[in-house]
């Protein structure tokens, strides 16, 4: 009998690794667990959990994750907050006080929550706050009487997805109903700005009007600039190179509700500009500064120094309001009809370069302080009507359109 080898035995199947469990309890020390609900996956692929530290036995504990995959079924959040909107939104605008964001736009946003969104959603749980709850808002503010303008529906709308974001973010809500009225479109549309702007001959007018005053020549440096109110209210002696013959915008005025001023960068980097000055403005700067000089000696020591070109008579920069209320009496001196406001200035200089045919777009806009010259061709881009009539009559002779 020959000895034959033991015959191998087949090879056993090997064991299919257990698919991942979506979640669980992990014992993290005595009476402490880590609890664990799958959520889902990133746009990377990656997945996410909503993890939670659990104190206490380990069935409380198992009652605990059970609670935890029901509420995640049922699309509640996972983490209960009893704050209502109003308990949230004064948390959020306080962390969102944090100097990163300018001091006005925080102000902005605590008046439109303060006059719209608490009133509409104050009382309610964030969990509660659904989309159409939301489109029923802005249904609201379009149509009460008066209703509210397309800019202040859209601001009320940036400030709602921001806090709803924030409260995802902290696990407040599982779904944001921000998400439906994005996917929907149904959100309040950017409205495009509609810059009113006088003519060459209405801003005779009014400069004519206004040299009558002693602001006569703070306006013609506004026309001229075409800078923000808040930009030439906030211009600095500092700022005039008076050997380049040149001044530079490069802060705004700002001041808070029925409080004190104070001074920002402007918006973005480009807001910040040189612009040349001409012989005449030059001139009228040193005669302004003259005349600024002989009210501070006659001020004494009332007189605040903050270096402002346009100061009041204790040296302090100019409130919009009494400035608002000095532009209309000089509309009416003009006799120009109301609808014309303080930035007014700033459109018609844009308006009034725009439709000159040998200023590059590009100068307009730098001399602006736009982002891109796309901003400045989004608002400025309508030709007037003598403008037009010139092109169509171009048009025409190079075509040799009516020549017999």
């Amino acid at each position: 009998m020959t000895d034959e080898p033991d015959k191998a035995e087949p090879d056993k199947p090997k064991k299919k690794p257990e698919p991942r469990r979506p979640g669980g309890k992990q014992k993290r020390g005595p009476n402490k667990w880590l609890l664990r609900i799958f959520r889902g996956y990133d746009a990377a692929g990656k997945r996410i959990y909503y993890s939670e530290t659990f104190h206490g036995g380990s069935r409380d504990a198992d009652n605990r994750l059970t609670e935890l995959k029901n509420r995640h079924k049922a699309g509640l959040p996972l983490k209960f907050s009893a704050k209502t909107f109003k308990d949230f939104f004064d948390k959020w605008i306080d962390d969102i006080d944090d100097g990163e964001r300018r001091e006005c736009t925080v102000d902005r946003y605590r008046q439109v929550g303060k006059t719209i969104l608490i009133p509409a959603f104050g009382k309610m749980a964030l969990a509660d706050i659904t989309d159409a709850a939301i489109t029923r808002l802005y249904k609201t503010m379009r149509t009460r009487k008066p209703p509210y303008s397309q800019a202040t529906i859209r601001m009320a709308h940036v400030v709602l997805s921001a806090l709803l974001n924030a409260a995802e973010a902290e696990d407040l809500l599982l779904r944001n109903p921000m998400h439906k009225i994005r996917a929907g479109k149904k959100a309040p549309k950017q409205p495009k700005p509609d810059p009113v702007a006088m003519t060459a001959e209405e801003s005779q007018r009014f400069l004519d009007a206004a040299s009558s005053t002693a602001y006569g020549f703070m306006f013609d440096l506004a026309f001229f600039l075409g800078a923000r109110p808040c930009e030439w209210l906030g211009l600095k002696w500092a700022d005039v190179d008076w050997e380049g013959k040149r001044i530079t915008v490069q802060r705004s005025l700002k001041w808070r509700r029925g409080a004190d001023w104070y001074t920002t960068n402007p918006k973005t980097a480009k807001s910040i500009r040189t612009i040349a000055l001409t012989e005449t403005l030059m001139k009228g700067l040193q005669d302004h500064r003259r005349r600024q000089l002989e009210a501070r000696l006659k001020a004494g020591a009332s007189w605040e120094d903050h270096d402002f070109i346009f100061a009041n008579e204790a040296g302090e920069p100019f409130r919009f309001e009494s400035m608002r209320r000095l532009y209309k009496g000089i509309l009416a001196a003009a006799k120009l009809p109301e609808k014309f406001m303080l930035k007014t200035s700033r459109h018609s200089c844009a308006s009034a370069l725009i439709n000159e045919p040998d200023v590059p777009l590009k100068a307009i806009s730098a001399r602006l302080g736009h982002a891109s010259i796309r901003t400045t061709a989004d608002i400025y881009g309508v030709v007037d009507d003598e403008r037009g009539r010139q092109v169509s009559e171009r048009i025409g002779q190079l075509f040799g359109i009516g020549k017999k």
